[in-house]
Formats: structure tokens, sequence, C-alpha cells
């Protein structure tokens, strides 16, 4: 299973990228035109997502309309405001989970493997 996680915290991301890819292949990325790019060139089973590094991209996506390109892939948003609703654009994917901050990294890691 290919899964993406973007995530501007170094240490964060890299304590996921090590637990996740013991059984799954893992890109890690932190970067609005990273994410931009790969998003057009490959493709995911699943997306690890900070709402924090997502909202400082946000209108890039928005005028983009990613949501659009990753409507087929379940998503994983932590760190998320509670009464978030997910990403414009994006029909939810029965998989997506939303984590309201604040989140710990085990909470996310827990839940990549129960929704995988």
């Amino acid at each position: 299973m290919k899964i993406l996680i973007v995530d501007d915290l170094k240490r964060r991301k890299q304590q996921l990228k090590e637990a996740i890819e013991k059984q799954h292949q893992v890109t890690d990325i932190s970067l609005t035109n990273e994410f931009m790019t790969i998003v057009e060139n490959e493709t995911f089973d699943m997306i690890v997502l900070d709402m924090e590094t997502w909202k400082k991209g946000k209108s890039v996506y928005n005028y983009f309309k990613i949501g659009k390109k990753l409507e087929n892939i379940p998503i994983i948003l932590y760190n998320a405001e509670e009464d978030t609703y997910f990403i414009p654009d994006r029909v939810r994917h029965e998989k997506d989970r939303i984590l309201s901050k604040p989140v710990d990294v085990e909470t996310v890691i827990d839940t990549v493997q129960q929704t995988i």
C-alpha cells in the first residue's frame, strides 16, 4: 500500500513515516509545491494529512481544485478543528477520518492501521 504523509513538522513527519513504513511504502512531503507535483504525477492508496500544513497551501489547492483529484483516496486529516467538514471540492471517501486537535502521533498511527 502506498501512503503519502503531508506534514511540515519534521519530527512528527519522521515519527509517522518510521512507524508506517514498517508495513507500507511511504512518501513524505511538507511543502505546497511538493504536494501539487506529487498529486499530479503519482497515485496513493491513502493520504495522512496535517490540517495545519493543508491550511498553509489552502488557497493554492482551492484554486487548482486539488480536492477533486483526491476524491478516490482515503484521507486521515489530523489536528483538525472540531467543526472541520473536510476538503473543498472533494466528495468524502467512506474511509476518511478526521482527528481533532490536539492529536498525538500514536493516535494517527493507530488510525492508519485501523483504516487500511
